[in-house]
């Protein structure tokens, strides 16, 4: 806890140091303002023709100008001949900066005339002058409209569009309907700005996943280095991958790398990446396998088949063509709403990965929930579009919004679990090593505690024979000194540091090693029984932290004692095995100022923590005015 208002001030500050830098990265994906006219003649779906706008519409052969006749609807009538070309001129009177004319054209060609000065053409082989233009129908469709800058002193001139009409040999000329092209005029940098908008819009979140992708491959490539090979990761990256092609199949340049495709690839790469999604869930878990599987791959297989309807593969256009084209929208909804569900369900069997996923999933539907709720006096369209489209698929419309909704919620779930793994195990392992460094300085001191041991016993040894000579003599010719020097020779014994030499090699080392640290304090140690089981209902690293803070809570206590001492008594007793340790303590008015109770510090919380598992009655701590006593215990049996 007292460390959560610095948590709370680094989150803070990290945000604050953040936000410039989002400002500034997601600047340029909003456009300028759009400065435009709409110079039309044809009006838009539901809305009445609005007149001419300015525009003469006309035909003109060698100088001879005839005005065609509006219908009403934005078509003219009056040609002279099947596939005449036609003009339509109008003073330009519009202010703008950098002033851009679009013209809207499919298979017609067109040439653009500025105060009878031609600015483009599609036929430059042609007699480009106004009243001798004969203009073709194109082959094709054109992809793109057709933009041109128009010069800065435009204010006051006169746009002349000239524009091909289609041959009907069959129809009357006079009959004959043309209809000019759509005509906007707008701002150059609103344009410009648009671009910019549109390939940050689509290159952000590509550059974001390609990202994400680098980060978890390092981490992949992490683990297995340190003998964590698992091909989950891979998985989900993959998952991305197909996301990422189908943002950019969404990309307007798109068509110009890779040409028209006969398929929807946007959809196709999307429903991809869900059938991987699926799989890489289904990774995760032993119980619900067999279920995630079957969902992963009903969804890749009718992603297949939604691939081959729209190849031609399977059947004609009609009914039955757009439910298989459409088919991998549903089982994919329904797919990743009944493994989101058996994520909740793992959740409450344990399972570390699922539990992780689905506190995330529940952290994201409140946030956005409220966010909804909130964000709609501030976001009055997108919150009411998201109603709206909820609303719609609710009523019978296939769940496009839906489908992304729930997708975007497992794949952002999955990827919070991923990264929580990631830690743990790293976490993990470096506590593991940090065990492993603990052991091995402790098998250090061990082994040279050993030594001091057996070189202090073989020096004993070695004067045996001498004492044994020495005291027979005593006791013929000094009688009253033996005394005095048995006791001399108690003491030696005495002080020969003890040895752990139980059936747990772990424990053996743990306790040699303390005793060691205790000895070059000047700390006098007694160990009563040293009983323990080869095997102990602890992880390696669990009895080193249990052992370990017990005996340093006793070292540091007996260094400041006036009289110190540690006592150990370890034994097996009734299937339990008792662990007990005794040391002396500081007077209580010295207590404070020398050292702090072992009650307060944080190692015996680290006791208790591990000790919880199986309640308090299997740990108790009695304290006297300079004893202090730790016992535990340790079930055998489960």
């Amino acid at each position: 806890m007292k460390q959560f208002p610095k948590l709370t001030a680094a989150l803070l500050l990290s945000i604050l140091v953040c936000l410039p830098s989002a400002f500034a990265v997601f600047y340029y994906t909003q456009p300028m303002e759009d400065a435009s006219y709409d110079l039309s003649l044809f009006p838009e779906d539901g809305q009445e023709w609005e007149g001419n706008k300015g525009w003469t519409v006309y035909t003109n052969e060698s100088g001879t100008i005839t005005e065609l006749a509006p219908n009403g609807g934005g078509g003219y009538l009056g040609l002279q001949y099947p596939g005449q070309t036609f003009y339509y001129s109008r003073t330009l009177t519009e202010e703008l900066d950098s002033p851009m004319i679009q013209i809207g054209t499919v298979n017609q060609t067109v040439s653009i005339f500025l105060n009878d000065s031609m600015i483009y053409t599609d036929c430059p082989e042609l007699d480009n002058r106004i009243g001798y233009l004969e203009l073709p129908m194109l082959a094709y469709d054109r992809a793109e409209a057709v933009t041109v800058s128009l010069p800065p002193d435009y204010l006051g001139q006169t746009l002349t569009i000239a524009q091909s009409s289609p041959i009907y040999s069959d129809t009357e000329s006079n009959t004959l309907t043309v209809w000019p092209c759509g005509v906007r005029l707008y701002c150059g940098y609103a344009y410009e700005s648009g671009l910019i908008a549109s390939a940050a819009k689509t290159m952000l979140p590509i550059v974001l996943m390609f990202a994400l992708e680098l980060f978890l491959l390092a981490a992949f490539i992490w683990n297995a280095s340190v003998g964590n090979f698992s091909f989950r990761i891979p998985v989900f990256v993959l998952a991305i991958f197909f996301q990422i092609c189908s943002i950019l199949s969404k990309a307007d340049f798109f068509s110009r790398y890779v040409g028209i495709s006969s398929f929807d690839l946007t959809w196709l790469c999307f429903h991809l990446s869900v059938g991987t999604l699926l799989l890489f869930l289904a990774l995760y878990t032993k119980q619900l396998r067999p279920l995630f599987l079957f969902c992963a791959v009903l969804q890749w297989c009718a992603s297949l088949i939604s691939l081959a309807t729209q190849m031609g593969m399977i059947l004609e256009y009609g009914d039955g063509y757009v439910f298989f084209m459409e088919l991998p929208k549903i089982i994919g909804f329904f797919a990743l709403l009944i493994t989101l569900a058996g994520a909740f369900f793992l959740w409450k069997q344990g399972n570390r990965f699922f539990c992780h996923l689905s506190q995330a999933a529940l952290i994201i539907i409140t946030c956005y929930a409220l966010f909804l709720v909130i964000g709609s006096p501030f976001f009055p369209d997108y919150v009411s579009s998201v109603f709206s489209r909820l609303k719609g698929e609710l009523t019978g419309n296939l769940p496009n919004f839906s489908l992304r909704l729930i997708w975007n919620l497992c794949l952002i779930s999955s990827l919070a679990a991923i990264v929580l793994e990631l830690l743990e195990k790293e976490t993990e392992r470096r506590t593991e090593l940090a065990v492993l460094s603990a052991k091995n300085q402790l098998a250090v001191e061990s082994y040279e505690n050993l030594c001091r041991q057996s070189e202090e016993v073989m020096m004993i040894r070695h004067d045996t024979m001498k004492h044994y000579s020495l005291l027979r003599t005593m006791a013929e010719e000094s009688p009253k000194r033996l005394s005095g020097y048995l006791d001399e020779l108690i003491g030696q014994i005495e002080n020969i540091r003890p040895v752990v030499a139980s059936q747990n090699q772990i424990l053996n080392i743990l306790i040699n090693g303390k005793l060691n640290t205790a000895a070059s304090k000047g700390i006098s140690t007694e160990i009563v029984r040293s009983e323990a089981p080869e095997k102990l209902p602890l992880t390696d690293s669990e009895l080193c932290c249990l052992v370990v803070n017990i005996l340093d809570n006793a070292i540091s206590a007996a260094s400041v004692s006036k009289k110190p001492y540690i006592r150990l008594d370890f034994h097996c007793k009734d299937q339990h095995f008792v662990f007990s340790c005794e040391n002396s303590m500081p007077d209580a008015d010295e207590r404070n100022i020398k050292t702090p109770s072992p009650e307060h510090g944080y190692g015996l919380k680290i006791i208790r923590q591990i000790m919880n598992r199986w309640g308090d009655n299997m740990m108790s701590i009695e304290e006297a005015e300079n004893v202090y006593q730790i016992t535990i215990v340790l079930p055998l049996s489960s």
